[in-house]
Formats: C-alpha cells, structure tokens, sequence
C-alpha cells in the first residue's frame, strides 16, 4: 500500500553550489519558515574552492517545493 505520508527524517537536497549562495538561500528558506540544514561545510574549509558545488541544502522532503517557489521567489528579488 503507497501513502503519500513523509518520514519526518526524509530529506532532499534542494540545492548544492558554493558557500555563500547556500546561505543566502538558506536565509530565504529560514524567512520562508523552512527548517534546512547545511552539508559539506567542512570541505570547503578543508579544501577551498578545490571542490565545487561541494556544499548542499537539505529540506525535508515535505518543504521540497515551498522551498524551491522560496528560492525562486528570492532570485526574483535579489535584484530588486
């Protein structure tokens, strides 16, 4: 039997890029409500730019897309 319920430990990566634009997309996320976690911070300490789009966005898989319309909507205005 198939349900359309989430395991509040399914994740998805919602993004995966440099640094600096994961967090500001996190920060949109965290304006939007959305919990989000941070992976492979310490690669980029460790080996710089060597390794890119290195670092991810998690969201639980249930956010997936308020996340994506979160991050949409924060391209749209980033220039505004």
């Amino acid at each position: 039997m198939t349900t359309n319920a989430h395991d509040e430990h399914d994740v998805v990566k919602v993004y995966s890029g440099p640094l600096v634009t994961v967090e500001l997309y996190q920060q949109a996320l965290r304006d939007a409500g959305i919990e989000s976690r941070v992976v492979g911070e310490a690669l980029t300490s460790s080996f710089g730019s060597a390794i890119p789009e290195s670092v991810e966005l998690w969201v639980k898989s249930e956010d997936l897309e308020e996340a994506e319309a979160a991050i949409k909507l924060y391209e749209k205005n980033k220039g505004a």
